[in-house]
């Protein structure tokens, strides 16, 4: 069943390895191959052989898929199999912004300009003058000034009003990249306010279903507080594709989405091909590329910039996301290729990173992608 955890493969030989130089290693292992290889899958086992050799936290990865031009090349399981469906973790913003898209597309929201002060008028009375004016477009960069973590109150069940009321007031434009869980669930909210719908069902009519997506039967519990997820872990489990809501019903915005490896390579592979999946424009071309342009630069992350809920290193053709526990959902263009890597992610987990970093994650799939031929010229 999806969220056994299997004892660690080697206790020996295996040594703590910081994200950032993980990351480093692993590009420089994926560009020192010499030639093509005939058999992708072999060059791929290789350097994964040589990753986890040195990378802590190698055990609790259970699925890898790399495919290019929509075909699958690589496809590896452990102690799991392509049915299973796993917490994405911060993979999760992803699919919320993605609907923010499909909402604007679909005129149930006016633009990335409109403001918090009329997307959400439900929480007037509580909204500074300064958060009101935030448009969209700040909340989708990570720039407009809210918390990293969703913290609400047991005076305040209200996690959208909490979130709201304890934000910094800040320039509510121009602001430098912080990214933000909390930002993150209000985009959920503002989903909610305009289609009407929890985000999920939402997400099962616009997004789910054109890709194939089997959501059915849609489990989203609501929780009083991110620890009621432990004690929801079995039925959390067994649901399949779930997604926790806060009390009021919002779907968590930011993490605790459960998907199938799979699912999330169909959605890097909709962004790669601008929207469209088999002749159906799901999301507009202008939202798909918009959404992972370099939009917000970053400080101390080489050419890495930010889009839409998307990290983006432009110079490399590459756009990517990942969430804690060592998820990634890797997209490059230049070489028609998506990749995925999803981890087990134990909540008790004493090491406290939950096994792989998001950066090594990232790492792993950008590395196998390397693997392949760049089809640029």
């Amino acid at each position: 069943m999806a969220g056994h955890h299997r004892t660690a493969s080697r206790l020996a030989g295996v040594r703590r390895a910081l994200a950032a130089a993980a990351l480093g290693l692993l590009l420089i292992a994926s560009g020192c191959a010499t030639a093509p290889s005939p058999s992708p899958t072999e060059v791929m086992d290789q350097d994964l052989a040589s990753v986890f050799d040195v990378v802590y936290g190698e055990e609790t990865v259970r699925a890898i898929i790399v495919q290019q031009h929509g075909e699958p090349l690589y496809e590896r399981y452990v102690d799991s199999g392509p049915g299973d469906t796993w917490d994405v973790r911060g993979v999760t913003r992803i699919v919320t912004a993605t609907l923010v898209g499909i909402a604007i597309d679909r005129g149930l929201i006016r633009g990335i300009e409109a403001t918090l002060g009329e997307l959400l008028p439900a929480y007037a009375g509580i909204l500074t003058p300064e958060t009101a004016a935030i448009p969209l477009k700040s909340v989708l960069t990570h720039t407009a000034g809210f918390p990293l973590r969703v913290a609400p109150t047991a005076v305040d069940p209200d996690w959208v009003a909490s979130i709201l009321a304890g934000r910094t007031a800040r320039d509510p434009v121009g602001g430098r990249l912080l990214p933000s869980d909390a930002g993150a669930h209000i985009l959920a909210a503002v989903i909610t306010q305009a289609t009407g719908k929890s985000v999920l069902s939402f997400a099962k009519e616009a997004l789910f279903d054109p890709l194939g997506i089997d959501s059915d039967p849609l489990w989203e519990q609501r929780l009083s507080a991110e620890a009621d997820l432990a004690t929801l872990r079995p039925a959390y489990d067994d649901a399949e594709v779930a997604w926790p809501a806060d009390p009021q019903g919002v779907n968590l915005g930011y993490s605790h989405l459960r998907l199938r490896p799979s699912d999330l390579l169909r959605i890097g592979q909709l962004y790669l091909d601008e929207g469209d999946w088999n002749g159906t424009q799901v999301i507009s071309p202008t939202w798909a590329v918009e959404a992972t342009s370099p939009l917000v630069a970053t400080r101390d992350i080489g050419t890495t910039s930010y889009g839409y809920q998307w990290w983006v290193d432009a110079p490399r053709g590459v756009f990517y996301a990942q969430g804690d526990g060592g998820t990634a959902l890797v997209v490059d263009r230049s070489r028609g290729a998506v990749a995925v890597v999803v981890s087990e992610t134990a909540a008790d987990d004493p090491r406290g990173t939950k096994g792989l970093t998001p950066a090594t994650a990232a790492g792993i799939a950008i590395a196998l992608i390397r693997d392949l031929p760049d089809l640029s010229g």
